[in-house]
């Protein structure tokens, strides 16, 4: 069959004029340009333009990771500190929170409540609590009105003569 077809093309092909076989064989390379481009070129040149417009997101990204790293890094090189009293660390900082910002501690749980803190006032506070008095926060609830900040945090008090 396959011997049939391929003779009834040459004979067919034989036939054409030289104008018919140049149209013929210039259709195919075209057809065969396109069939690479969609295949092959077009793929790989989409994804070099979107490499390139990703590229500066993604190395912010990386550089935010590496400044992290560093960080968890700086922490886990800093020695034990030595027992501390949570509870008083938070209520020291406190002060700092605002007037009528106050905490209550039940069992291994504390819970702050304050109304109008500037935000670098809280910022400083949630640094003391998490470097100072070593704690987790377990719940946030915090609102903003006007620049300052209010709510009530939640931490979990590290287990005495923990560092």
């Amino acid at each position: 069959m396959m011997h049939a077809l391929r003779n009834a093309w040459q004979a067919r092909w034989s036939q054409a004029s030289a104008r018919e076989q140049t149209l013929v064989r210039m259709a195919i390379s075209v057809l065969l340009l396109a069939a690479l481009w969609f295949i092959a070129l077009r793929p790989a040149w989409v994804g070099i333009h979107t490499a390139r417009t990703q590229a500066p997101v993604v190395r912010a990204q990386y550089e935010q990771v590496v400044q992290l790293q560093a960080q968890a890094q700086a922490l886990r090189a800093q020695a034990p500190a030595a027992s501390v009293d949570a509870k008083a660390v938070l209520q020291n900082a406190l002060s700092g929170l605002d007037k009528n910002a106050r905490m209550v501690v039940l069992a291994e749980r504390a819970t702050i409540s304050f109304k109008d803190a500037r935000p670098d006032a809280l910022a400083h506070y949630l640094e003391q609590a998490r470097l100072m008095a070593h704690t987790s926060t377990l719940e946030m609830h915090f609102s903003q009105a006007a620049g300052l900040w209010s709510g009530t945090l939640v931490l979990i008090l590290p287990a005495p003569g923990a560092p």
